[in-house]
């Protein structure tokens, strides 16, 4: 335990360092790169998705099923040293923020499919993964339409950024056929990136994070999981287009053009 404290302790000292940068997003949006890119030039940062709790406990409506793969103690403790750093993080003069946005259904498809354990209990209690792969579609199915809580990801811009560094980034003007946006206040810079778009804004990072250069280092997460083929019989099934009313709301028509938005329709529809 007071091995845990001394290494909570010093990580928390980056926070004071004037070239900090924080890292903050939802899941699944391709933060990973920028992570391990200013790890690469040694910019010190720390990466997280909320200040409240796991994230898991937000995303997920079956909370009791999501409880089972997390320590209560532990839960507690975490969401004590959260709040900490959220008060150490916003006591900061000025604070540099990186987020980023990600088309929504790609964002729920990866989230749901990485947190697939989750839905695997009451798969165990139907029986529905001791049968068939049709028997495992229609529970995953079943589970994709009612355990995930798709407000978590659109909603997220207000329940976190806008909550606890009171800047509301859907009222600013942008032009949304760019890729990255950025935003200053008296205490914040922001900059937000399109994760479609990502490989293409190194130039805006590096402008941002006031650097000679900058090269994205790439987190090559789409290597082999080991539901790699459950994941291609759902997504070669699935009819997507019942996900189409997340590109009609608020967060999804600020940030992406009215093009974008039509490709992404026209790429799901062909999944």
């Amino acid at each position: 335990m007071i091995k845990e404290i001394k290494r909570q302790i010093n990580k928390e000292k980056i926070f004071k360092r004037e070239d900090f940068v924080l890292i903050y997003q939802m899941g699944k949006v391709g933060s990973s790169s920028i992570e391990k890119s200013l790890d690469t030039y040694q910019i010190p940062n720390y990466h997280i998705h909320t200040f409240d709790d796991y994230e898991e406990f937000k995303m997920y409506k079956n909370s009791a099923d999501v409880a089972k793969f997390f320590d209560q103690p532990k839960r507690m403790g975490y969401r004590f040293l959260l709040n900490q750093r959220r008060k150490a993080l916003a006591s900061r003069k000025h604070l540099k923020i990186i987020t980023l946005v990600r088309d929504p259904v790609a964002t729920v498809l990866s989230r749901f499919f990485q947190d697939l354990h989750i839905q695997f209990i009451e798969g165990k209690k139907n029986e529905a993964i001791h049968k068939d792969m049709e028997a495992t579609y229609q529970h995953l199915v079943n589970a994709f339409e009612h355990n995930l809580n798709y407000h978590y990801f659109s909603d997220w811009f207000d329940e976190e950024m806008k909550r606890n560094f009171k800047i509301n980034l859907l009222t600013q003007d942008i032009n949304n056929q760019q890729g990255a946006f950025t935003y200053s206040t008296d205490s914040l810079d922001i900059l937000l990136i399109k994760c479609e778009q990502l490989s293409q804004c190194e130039q805006e990072l590096c402008d941002f994070l006031e650097l000679d250069e900058f090269v994205l280092t790439n987190s090559n997460e789409a290597k082999n999981k080991w539901y790699s083929e459950i994941y291609k019989d759902f997504k070669s099934k699935y009819d997507f287009s019942k996900l189409f009313f997340l590109y009609d709301l608020p967060l999804y028509k600020h940030f992406y053009s009215s093009n974008e938005i039509e490709l992404l329709k026209t790429k799901w529809a062909n999944a």
